[in-house]
């Protein structure tokens, strides 16, 4: 009895650990996002209209969702404005990473009958690449420069087909540290919209 009793206990302990897997596994799911982007900066000077400016391109993100919508994700931007101010040209590259928290209304399943939207916010950090503009660093101006950056915000992916979903906004605050003459730090708001797929649950 007793060892049919411990046969019994060893099965069990180790179907238990066969299903955690399982379980955490189902929990795990991944959203690969392509967006159009807009940034609203300004010159450095007076605070008049003519020294805001738009840069545009495009930004791509991967999340990974590993625990109960607490997950990590990492993103690349490129963005580029020309003829600012008649004759300057900024271009910039950004890769970024960091945590993002996602909430999901309704559940994917196989055919994606249920799952409605997508909500998340994040924070990341990285470093972004000027390679053309106009930084000025100790007296001398440069068209190339580098420097940290930080930013937060989130966003909102409405469900569209199985595991298609429309990126209906996504809103960040960012903070760049590129040499400008003066605080030496870029705060701008970056509006971006595009698509998004999402695999897993």
């Amino acid at each position: 009895m007793q060892k049919l009793t411990a046969t019994l206990c060893g099965a069990v302990a180790l179907a238990l650990l066969a299903a955690m897997p399982q379980k955490a596994a189902a929990q795990r799911s991944y959203d690969l996002g392509m967006m159009y982007t807009q940034e609203r900066s300004k010159f450095v000077g007076a605070n008049t209209s003519t020294n805001y400016f738009y840069l545009r391109g495009a930004t791509i993100d991967l999340g990974y969702t590993f625990w109960k919508g607490i997950g990590v994700v990492g993103s690349g931007t490129g963005l580029a404005g020309t003829n600012l101010l008649t004759d300057i040209d900024i271009q910039h590259i950004e890769g970024t990473g960091g945590l993002r928290y996602t909430y999901n209304f309704g559940h994917i399943t196989p055919t994606a009958t249920n799952r409605k939207l997508g909500v998340f916010v994040e924070g990341k950090g990285g470093y972004t690449l000027a390679t053309a503009g106009q930084y000025p660093v100790n007296g001398v101006v440069q068209n190339h420069a580098s420097g940290l950056t930080y930013m937060g915000g989130g966003g909102v992916n409405l469900h569209a087909y199985q595991r298609f979903d429309v990126r209906l906004i996504d809103a960040q605050y960012v903070i760049t540290k590129l040499p400008n003459g003066t605080t030496n730090q870029q705060n701008t708001l970056r509006l971006s919209a595009g698509i998004n797929f999402h695999f897993g649950p």
